[in-house]
């Protein structure tokens, strides 16, 4: 399995919405795929997993059914992030047997992301025993199936090791922060070989940063993090003026916020003046960042 990560939203003056977004996986085991680097989790919004409802989604498309507050779906289906039909990510109603951070299977067994032959699907299977931050690993039922040895509200991620390799952890799922204890957040996308839905687990934030002297290392960006400040997380191409959810869907130096009915990447500035500025339009003050904005018309 491979892991994202997402950065929150936060609220802008005049109405504005930021989001930032991390990655953070390396390589995947039975229980999913391989991921990439730190992405987009600090996500955007109650919308998928902050706090403010209309700055979740996916990359190019925002659903009306909001994550956090698993509204929006009919019955039997959950709203996650997951893979849009187009390419990119945004809000998605997926049926399943079961919710896995609501845990409604029966006693003794767990909601789990279950991989029979080439697809996965959320299946009630009996219940793990290791319990968070556990070392875990893959089980093969005789029915050929894979699933976790995590206990019940958990899933098997990976993550960097001390010595340079990669360890398997069981971490808590989440639709949203009210389910991570800090300095943990719902900030960690998991990505399930089999599975076009993102389902998401408490996780810490990345190192700290300044949004306009940016000076992460090579492949990350500095995000605005409406509960962790300025962070480091995997930078995404986005070109400002085009549509986001997360703020790291756009390049380095920008940021995802709320423009008119939508959600856009803009240049991020020095507030109230200064350098850098913006070559058009203004530049907007970001509520709860100090002397930075975003450039907007």
């Amino acid at each position: 399995m491979r892991a994202n990560v997402l950065l929150l939203s936060s609220v802008l003056v005049v109405g504005l919405l930021v989001g930032a977004c991390r990655d953070g996986g390396s390589t995947g085991n039975d229980s999913g795929s391989e991921n990439g680097g730190p992405d987009a989790s600090m996500d955007g919004g109650d919308g998928g997993g902050g706090d403010t409802p209309d700055a979740d989604g996916g990359g190019t498309t925002v659903s009306s059914c909001d994550v956090v507050r698993q509204q929006g779906c009919d019955a039997g289906a959950l709203c996650l992030r997951g893979v849009l039909e187009g390419g990119g990510q945004g809000n998605r109603c997926f049926p399943g047997e079961c919710d896995p951070v609501a845990q409604d299977c029966p006693t003794g067994k767990k909601c789990a992301y279950v991989l029979q032959g080439s697809a996965r699907s959320r299946l009630c299977v009996p219940d793990g025993t290791v319990t968070a931050g556990g070392v875990c690993q893959s089980t093969k039922t005789t029915e050929g199936d894979f699933y976790d040895t995590c206990k019940a509200g958990l899933s098997c991620t990976d993550q960097p090791a001390a010595d340079g390799g990669t360890a398997f952890v069981c971490k808590k799922f989440c639709h949203g922060n009210e389910q991570c204890t800090a300095p943990g957040e719902c900030i960690e996308v998991l990505r399930f070989e089999g599975s076009d839905e993102l389902p998401r687990v408490c996780a810490e934030p990345g190192p700290k940063c300044e949004l306009l002297a940016q000076g992460c290392a090579s492949g990350l960006g500095c995000y605005p993090s409406p509960t962790s400040g300025p962070v480091c997380v995997t930078a995404g191409a986005a070109e400002d003026g085009t549509a986001c959810t997360y703020s790291n869907d756009c390049r380095p130096g920008s940021a995802c916020v709320k423009d008119g009915a939508g959600l856009v990447c803009r240049r991020l500035c020095r507030s109230p003046s200064g350098e850098p500025g913006c070559a058009t339009g203004h530049c907007e003050p970001l509520q709860g960042f100090t002397g930075v904005g975003a450039c907007v018309p």
